[in-house]
């Protein structure tokens, strides 16, 4: 591998101290194009964004039904980004919300019979779409490749997500 690369159009001089470059490079570039195309798969074929495909996928996988804050872990929305996606949802008859009965503070949103027919659609082809773009694309091998490796940078941002917390509880 060639320790010169390009970034942005402009090329960056050898430097031995950034040997991972040219994959963080190929990771970001990567993400953004599959990312592009299967938004754009997903809103052709089924009218959603995949935002929406996400919320509806969690709800139904958990049985119909999840509190707010659990759903916003699951797909990494702040609360009022979550918020404002699950009106839309809403207003589209996909979701509702229902008010937690043991606790006032607290509502959970629950998967509607329209919201079930639609993700359940849109999973049989998006489960077909991916499987063109990575199942039939990498081996086996590649494959346990790429979680080995897709895990190592996961455990490093867990680490870099929990120091960079605690510096802000000291600071």
């Amino acid at each position: 591998m060639s320790s010169i690369y390009a970034y942005h159009g402009s090329v960056i001089a050898e430097d031995p101290r950034f040997p991972w470059i040219p994959a963080w490079l190929q990771l970001v570039r990567t993400h953004s194009a599959l990312w592009s195309l299967i938004e754009e798969d997903m809103r052709q074929h089924h009218g959603l964004t995949m935002a929406r495909y996400d919320v509806l996928a969690h709800l139904n996988m958990a049985g119909g039904r999840l509190g707010l804050t659990e759903l916003a872990g699951a797909i990494a929305l702040s609360p009022s980004g979550l918020s404002k996606l699950l009106d839309r949802m809403e207003a589209s008859e996909l979701i509702e919300r229902q008010a937690d009965p043991d606790d006032a503070r607290s509502s959970f949103a629950v998967i509607t019979r329209r919201g079930r027919s639609v993700v359940t659609a849109a999973r049989a082809r998006h489960h077909e779409f991916l499987n063109g773009l990575v199942g039939e694309a990498l081996s086996d091998r590649d494959l346990g490749d790429l979680i080995r490796v897709m895990q190592k940078l996961a455990a490093s941002a867990a680490q870099a997500a929990t120091a960079a917390s605690r510096t802000r509880a000291r600071g």
